[in-house]
């Protein structure tokens, strides 16, 4: 092979060079916005992640709290735009407690949706559940008002009383707070979610 051949040759093989050259770079660059898209996505997961356990984790201290049994004087004062005989009972006590905290409720409430979206309805519904359990106390609360100058009228109903009763305040030992030990499940099934998606972030 001459160097006329060499040259006729090298010009038939170039364009194959250029093409591979120019393939490469286009996996490489695939590769390269599959990679960034994974890490965004990853970092988005574990922001949202985050986020929400911390509102989780602060609504069950809330939940708690608003069920403390105990109820000091102060709680039982008048309040505006609450009726005497209500405000100063302590069964509205719960109550009070958990209205003190609506500006959670509602950053709780519209963290739902961005968690949602990012992790699906599925995985969303422990947020639903804890928000029900806020709803169930309210319930309860006003079940026992409405209750607290009525005569009990059946062991039945004595017992329903009592079963609001124990949503409404925690009972005195752990183990027969029912309501507590939901709590802390759904707070589980949020930890399963989201503990996986904070930790990957550490490996990105």
């Amino acid at each position: 092979m001459d160097w006329s051949e060499v040259g006729e040759f090298t010009k038939a093989v170039a364009p194959i060079f250029t093409a591979g050259a120019a393939c490469t770079g286009a996996w490489i660059g695939w590769r390269g916005l599959e990679k960034w898209r994974t890490e965004t996505l990853g970092k988005r997961q574990a922001e949202i992640a985050e986020a929400t356990l911390a509102s989780v984790y602060e609504m069950e201290d809330i939940l708690r709290a608003a069920r403390e049994p105990w109820v000091l004087p102060h709680e039982m004062a008048k309040k505006e735009g609450v009726p005497d005989e209500t405000a100063t009972s302590q069964d509205y006590a719960p109550e009070a407690r958990l209205l003190e905290r609506q500006e959670f409720f509602a950053r709780f409430r519209s963290q739902k949706f961005a968690f949602a979206a990012v992790f699906g309805l599925e995985a969303a519904k422990p947020l639903d559940e804890l928000w029900q359990y806020r709803v169930k106390i309210n319930c309860a609360v006003f079940t026992l008002l409405r209750n607290k100058e009525m005569p009990t009228r059946s062991e039945e109903h004595r017992v329903f009383i009592e079963g609001q009763r124990e949503i409404a305040f925690r009972p005195s030992k752990s183990e027969d707070d029912t309501l507590g030990k939901r709590i802390s499940e759904q707070v589980s099934n949020i930890e399963y979610t989201c503990r996986p998606a904070i930790e990957a972030r550490a490996k990105l």
